[in-house]
């Protein structure tokens, strides 16, 4: 089968990019035809086609208002069985639904009050929300692929579509063949400040605001352990976040290492992941932990956490605004290895339901609905 995917990204740093190079890499190690048309591209996976859009040197909100051109041109002049987009562009027989943006903005008006906020959102989400309505309902689009039972209800909520349009798929999780040596992980430990007695946190997004940075230092601070220490991987603005865990006095205890190309080195060295988010979709730094054998501490509505349980595969907080909820959490896990190991076990086993041949495969089930054909299986 030839198949396009469409997507601003298709990269190892960002979360779409990296979702759009494992499929990808999947398809084509499938025998399909597989095709990237994206505004950048990096390190395309082996036998995979790239049509590299121009990328406006200006802000995100123009950059997804010219690919909307950009890949309908690319997806009328080539033959494609089948165009999977990842929330832009147009001419799309499936989109994939990372997240319900409109949702997103509701939820970000309830719970941001008083909160660090991250700026210069509006255009952007103008253009998300006009790029959003035109994929969800759009007559092009055949099938919708929501990456939660969360997300789905939150589609069908908001814009005019029915469930028997949606499918739910999650995102895909590269399992690890092992783990690294223990001279190797103190090394690791050691260049993020973290000695051989600390507990180091870790904290993974873009979206400091979304993902609950804020809520993270409030909870180093709390604690009053100088041991706890908290490394922050992610792109958006530090300076508020190093303002706040300053007044707290937990500068020290904090240390941004922004974005990171191979999360597995980090994962590798970190005692827990840590991630109070109020809007999760999805969250494939959670499954990511998992699978690398981290415990996790995020939001019990998290996407990606909707058939696990907790105190068996994480530890999940009923409200991730809630300093003193995750205060608790952490102690019980720092104080109680028990707890830690079952959480390690439990949470490799129930990764291997998100392992990336897994996901392509029903991907591609969904692109056989579509097709209504049997070319789709090999």
């Amino acid at each position: 089968m030839n198949i396009a995917l469409t997507a601003l990204s298709c990269d190892n740093l960002t979360g779409i990019g990296r979702i759009v190079r494992s499929l990808a890499s999947e398809f084509a190690r499938a025998g399909h035809q597989t095709s990237v048309i994206a505004q950048h591209i990096d390190s395309l996976p082996p036998g995979v086609q790239s049509h590299a859009a121009w990328k406006p040197p200006l802000s995100p909100a123009l950059a997804r208002l010219i690919f909307a051109r950009q890949s309908r041109a690319v997806g009328i002049g080539a033959r494609f069985d089948l165009i999977h987009t990842f929330g832009v562009g147009r001419g799309a027989q499936v989109v994939s639904a990372q997240s319900c943006h409109l949702a997103g903005m509701r939820a970000r008006q309830r719970f941001s009050t008083g909160r660090v906020k991250r700026r210069g959102l509006g255009l952007f989400d103008r253009v998300a929300l006009r790029d959003e309505r035109a994929l969800f309902e759009g007559p092009e689009t055949r099938l919708i692929i929501a990456v939660s039972r969360l997300v789905k209800a939150e589609i069908t909520s908001f814009y005019q579509v029915p469930e028997s349009k949606i499918r739910v798929v999650p995102n895909g999780v590269h399992i690890p063949s092992g783990s690294i040596q223990l001279e190797e992980r103190a090394r690791r430990r050691s260049n993020f400040g973290a000695g051989e007695g600390d507990f180091l946190l870790l904290f993974v997004g873009n979206e400091f605001d979304r993902k609950g940075l804020q809520t993270a230092i409030e909870a180093v601070a709390f604690l009053g352990k100088p041991k706890l220490r908290l490394l922050v991987a992610g792109s958006d603005a530090r300076g508020p976040y190093e303002r706040r865990a300053g007044k707290l006095g937990v500068r020290d205890q904090i240390r941004f290492i922004g974005s990171v190309a191979s999360s597995e080195n980090v994962y590798g060295c970190v005692d827990a992941l840590v991630l109070p988010t109020y809007y999760e979709p999805f969250g494939m730094v959670i499954t990511e932990a998992m699978a690398s054998g981290v415990p996790v501490v995020t939001s019990a509505k998290a996407g990606a956490v909707e058939e696990l349980h907790h105190g068996t595969h994480g530890l999940y907080l009923q409200d991730p605004l809630s300093a003193e909820e995750l205060s608790a959490q952490l102690t019980q896990l720092m104080n109680d290895s028990p707890l830690r190991e079952r959480l390690i076990h439990n949470g490799r086993e129930a990764a291997l339901r998100f392992a990336w041949n897994r996901i392509a495969a029903e991907t591609l089930a969904v692109y056989s609905e579509v097709n209504g054909s049997s070319r789709v299986q090999k």
